[in-house]
């Protein structure tokens, strides 16, 4: 029998269909396909970016949004049942209106026009109305997401960067995963970007010292264990427009290992999450990407899982700002 969530138009969260995880076509949380013809009717549109080209060490994050996808199921377990968040003590995402739209056609053999299909997709959802949610990938799709962004109809955003990296590199190829944020600042394509979580030793001491000097704040993992999410907040312009960049590493590898560039001392799941509900309560927040996930690397879906559920509740985050201030 096929699964029933194939013909269903654009749906309201929580009536994606009640069969087993393993059962159907892995849609994000087994949501319906999105159409052109039907993105003004969401609120929140899930969008794969299977690209890789720009990694600089281990590649696979092409196979990122159908690993994040397949974990997304486990959501979806209760049937039509809400996705009831007990530390809440509310449903997440209530009345939302959610679809998978699919992945962008990728030609790997040319790059200018895989970024040029990043661009165009999220052009399209931005047109309809509703917020992109992408699933990378490695992190050189997010400035082909923020041209889209930059080009309107929506004000240009500020971009929060989480990441292990500050993806500022100077000594790497123009569209590599290390240059997104370079590239932001360079084209102007926001206006502004506050990076956290960043620590390690890939990030050159030039490339630090630009990137400060041209009006990124680096918040690196040390302080923001020290100051907490004020340390944010004071960063993030009050109830601007917002983008979200998440780059999975930012995780601390023993929870999320599934990745191409893991760095020791990294942040934990409840860490991120109240400081993406704090910062879309004080923001708000236009689009969204998750990047990074290479599931090759992964131990018994923890880094999808991780991946999927973030996603919900960085959804859910915004979607509940939102609906306060309506």
């Amino acid at each position: 029998m096929s699964d029933p969530s194939a013909n269903e138009g654009p749906t309201v969260l929580p009536g994606h269909p009640g069969s087993m995880p393993y059962v159907g076509i892995a849609t994000f949380l087994k949501l319906p396909v999105a159409t052109v013809a039907s993105l003004s009717e969401l609120d929140f549109v899930i969008l794969g970016i299977p690209y890789d080209q720009g990694t600089s060490n281990r590649p696979g994050a092409r196979f990122g949004p159908r690993a994040v996808r397949d974990a997304s199921a486990l959501y979806s377990y209760e049937g039509g049942v809400e996705l009831f968040d007990v530390e809440l003590g509310r449903s997440i995402l209530e009345g939302a209106r959610v679809a998978d739209f699919g992945d962008v056609p990728i030609d790997p053999s040319d790059g200018d026009s895989a970024r040029a299909a990043m661009t165009d997709a999220v052009r399209a959802i931005l047109q309809a109305g509703a917020m992109p949610v992408c699933i990378g990938g490695d992190h050189s799709v997010t400035s082909s997401i923020l041209r889209a962004f930059a080009e309107g109809p929506t004000p240009k955003p500020h971009l929060l960067h989480l990441d292990t990296h500050m993806d500022f590199d100077s000594y790497l190829p123009r569209h590599a995963h290390g240059t997104p944020i370079r590239l932001a600042v360079e084209e102007e394509l926001v206006t502004g970007v506050t990076q956290l979580g960043i620590r390690g030793l890939n990030s050159g001491r030039a490339d630090w010292e630009e990137a400060r000097s041209r009006g990124v704040n680096v918040i690196t993992c040390s302080r923001f264990r020290a100051e907490g999410i004020a340390a944010v907040l004071g960063s993030v312009p009050a109830d601007a427009p917002l983008y979200l960049s998440i780059d999975i590493d930012v995780f601390d590898p023993s929870v999320a290992p599934g990745t191409g560039t893991p760095e020791p001392g990294g942040l934990g799941y409840i860490e991120i999450r109240e400081l993406i509900r704090a910062v879309a309560a004080h923001g708000r927040v236009q689009g969204i990407d998750l990047v990074e996930v290479s599931p090759q690397y992964d131990h018994a879906q923890l880094t999808s899982t991780l991946a999927a559920r973030l996603l919900l509740d960085t959804m859910d985050a915004a979607w509940s700002r939102g609906t306060r201030s309506r």
